[in-house]
């Protein structure tokens, strides 16, 4: 269906190109679907969806012969959630966003976005 409308699947994350690769495969994306790599957060901050609630722990400062005694939350910087649909003149023709980091668009509310803005 995207081919029809010549419509390219691009994802955009901080991951490293090694982590990137490891979902490529885990995932079993195709090789139409481009991964970049934004680690910095550079694009991802001009894009305006850089998340800070993700909630991450990390070993306590406190430890005992070595072993950590605690697990310290906090939070890490990464991508909101994002799915937007860019017409050939860079016009953003629908936008799909969440608050949750462990969610992303419905294939189907895509599939649907995509008939409607190129729909003849």
């Amino acid at each position: 269906m995207l081919e029809r409308h010549d419509v390219r699947l691009v994802a955009l994350s901080k991951d490293t190109i090694v982590d990137a690769a490891f979902h490529r495969r885990r995932d079993g994306l195709k090789p139409e679907v481009t991964l970049l790599s934004d680690p910095e957060l550079a694009v991802i901050r001009q894009f305006g969806l850089e998340h800070h609630k993700a909630v991450e722990f990390s070993t306590g400062r406190f430890t005992i012969a070595g072993i950590p005694l605690a697990l310290v939350p906090a939070f890490k910087t990464m991508a909101i959630p994002t799915t937007m649909l860019i017409d050939e003149h860079g016009v953003i023709r629908w936008i799909d966003q969440t608050d949750d980091y462990r969610l992303r668009s419905d294939e189907t509310m895509v599939t649907e976005a995509v008939e409607n803005a190129f729909a003849q």
